[in-house]
């Protein structure tokens, strides 16, 4: 019963939230200088038809907006998006107005979580051992190297370091790595390490400090008084319960890193949610620009949600509120 309860309380914050995000989002495109017939291809193709016969383009005009409902009031047309994308009813996009959003999507979406969880793979492969060598050596010029490299990774945006990989592999050294196109694994090495560059040293600074904190733990000097040796104690004592830590920063990294494939994508030419969402914002593409912004909000929520619960599965002793 408790858990209804938490998942119902948590649902209802889920919608409020993506419904506000979502009215913001279209408010913001609204205002924005400029427009689809104005910013695309299709402007140009029918500027002879206004000058050649205004009526026609008029009616023409008309008739775009009225099946997109940019003719309807601001608030209106809020709330209509609104209804069709809680209604999964996200129709078509103005630059294919023939297929279906979630039909252009089916090819984007999964390349962009393929990116963001092999990069979360990466952070957790690198960055756990990192965080524990650390952790053992604290204080030591091992620990304070990590801790730079872990704060250097931070520093760095993942797109900065994707251009610094395009000048290096696609200038210094040439085809070592392939630095545009999507199709094969090596295509997929530099978006990966891009993304999860940060995500390391994000890893392996929470493993560093809840490895101390465990260590410190009377449970420890427990085992250690009962004769466990020093790796059995490090690893199966220490690594373990610290692992509980880091569930709370992994979730939410695959969920940021989704989104942070936006920049990524573009910088490598990969046909990604990300290259989606920035041609759709730029040749405001309305339906499919409210759509990606629905998704990419919805897994935020979704998996900040999954880990609450995975944590609190895991250790008994947090409580969901």
């Amino acid at each position: 019963m408790f858990y209804v309860k938490f998942l119902a309380k948590r649902f209802v914050a889920i919608i409020v939230t993506l419904a506000a995000v979502i009215a913001i989002s279209y408010v913001m495109m609204y205002y924005s200088p400029g427009g689809f017939m104005n910013t695309t291809q299709l402007a140009s193709a029918l500027a002879p038809l206004a000058a050649q016969d205004p009526a026609a383009y008029q009616k023409l005009m008309e008739q775009f907006q009225s099946r997109y409902g940019l003719n309807l009031p601001l608030w209106k047309q809020v709330l209509l998006y609104e209804w069709h994308t809680f209604t999964f009813n996200f129709g078509n996009s103005m630059q294919n107005p023939t297929l279906s959003i979630m039909s252009q999507l089916k090819g984007a979406l999964p390349i962009s979580v393929f990116l963001a969880f092999g990069s979360v793979v990466v952070s957790v492969v690198i960055g756990i051992p990192m965080g524990v060598i650390a952790a053992l050596k604290r204080n030591s010029w091992v620990d304070y190297l990590v801790t730079t490299l872990s704060m250097f990774g931070q520093a760095i945006p993942s797109f900065v370091l994707a251009v610094l990989f395009v000048l290096i592999f696609g200038v210094v050294w040439q085809n070592v790595l392939p630095v545009t196109g999507w199709g094969t694994p090596a295509d997929a090495v530099l978006p990966i390490l891009s993304l999860a560059a940060g995500n390391i040293g994000v890893v392996a600074r929470y493993m560093r400090g809840s490895l101390i904190e465990t260590m410190r733990q009377d449970f420890i000097r427990t085992a250690k008084a009962k004769g466990v040796k020093y790796w059995a104690l490090v690893i199966r004592h220490g690594v373990r319960n610290s692992l509980t830590a880091l569930i709370t920063v992994i979730g939410p990294q695959f969920a940021f890193t989704v989104v942070g494939t936006v920049w990524v994508e573009n910088i490598f030419a990969i046909p990604g949610l990300g290259k989606v969402i920035s041609t759709a914002f730029t040749n405001f593409d309305f339906p499919m620009a409210i759509t990606a912004v629905f998704i990419l909000g919805a897994t935020i929520m979704l998996t900040n949600l999954v880990v609450d619960l995975i944590y609190s599965w895991m250790d008994p002793r947090v409580k969901l509120q």
